[in-house]
């Protein structure tokens, strides 16, 4: 897991601490990680005695908007039964009235992280790693569900009671269906939908109505980041990063001698 911390987080509008109780039931025991809407921790279900993990939200932020984009994280993961898909357990608010969601703890670490230490993976590594997420994102579109912000941040590598590698995708908070628009008021929270770095043509365009197919490019950017160490289209600038992925083509990974033509055409 990220590194832990035993204080509270370091952010406006936040109000919870390690020994604090959510829900008259989630003991807080560790921060885990922070983000624009919140923070994770580790916490502990006192009813079962279970390690879990809790997300909480930002007591300054529109906790009516928020609360309906965690109830949609939550009723996405559970229609959605996957080893590679981590597992919701409880969504609710806070004594405050702040919206929180429980999930299952995971004990390893993120794509992104494993790609910082060791900059890029062999073929066959890259390759059995993400199919797991492959296929967790097949199951996903086939009940309708666009993930829309797949990234190595999003794909947990959990190392398992049995010592075996387990990829989970994590973070359904922008998922929705094929047949709807984006909600506006949930977009203006996270600004924008996707990381600039894995958008699809489609987002770049700024297009609202994207199905599973931007998932499909989001992974691919992925698994070529994987073998080659870096995204594909590389620019300092946010506009020019989105004309490039919008007018060019990927240089191949066959081009770069980093994998076989099979598989750069994937």
């Amino acid at each position: 897991m990220p590194s832990a911390s035993t204080t509270a987080p370091d952010q406006p509008g936040f109000s919870y601490a390690p020994g604090d109780i959510v829900a008259g039931k989630y003991a807080l025991e560790e921060l885990l990680g922070t983000g624009g809407m919140g923070a994770v921790f580790r916490a502990r279900n006192t009813t079962i005695d279970m390690p879990v993990a809790i997300k909480l939200i930002r007591t300054d932020l529109d906790r009516e908007v928020l609360t309906g984009r965690l109830l949609q994280e939550a009723r996405a993961a559970a229609k959605l039964a996957h080893p590679a898909i981590v597992r919701v357990f409880d969504v609710g608010k806070t004594a405050l009235g702040d919206p929180f969601i429980v999930m299952e703890l995971l004990q390893g670490e993120s794509l992104a992280t494993v790609l910082e230490r060791e900059v890029r993976l062999s073929s066959a590594r890259a390759v059995q790693l993400l199919l797991p997420i492959a296929d967790a994102l097949s199951v996903a579109h086939a009940k309708g569900l666009v993930h829309r912000d797949v990234k190595p941040d999003n794909v947990f590598i959990v190392n398992d009671e049995e010592g075996q590698l387990q990829p989970k995708l994590v973070d359904f908070g922008i998922v929705k269906t094929e047949q709807t628009s984006g909600d506006s008021q949930l977009t203006q929270i996270g600004a924008v939908i996707g990381s600039p770095d894995y958008m699809s043509p489609e987002q770049a365009r700024g297009l609202d109505r994207i199905d599973h197919r931007s998932d499909v490019w989001s992974f691919a950017i992925v698994l070529y980041e994987t073998i080659a160490g870096e995204t594909p289209f590389q620019s300092a600038n946010y506009n020019a990063l989105m004309r490039l992925i919008v007018e060019t083509d990927a240089p191949s990974l066959r081009e770069r001698s980093l994998a076989d033509g099979e598989l750069s055409a994937i």
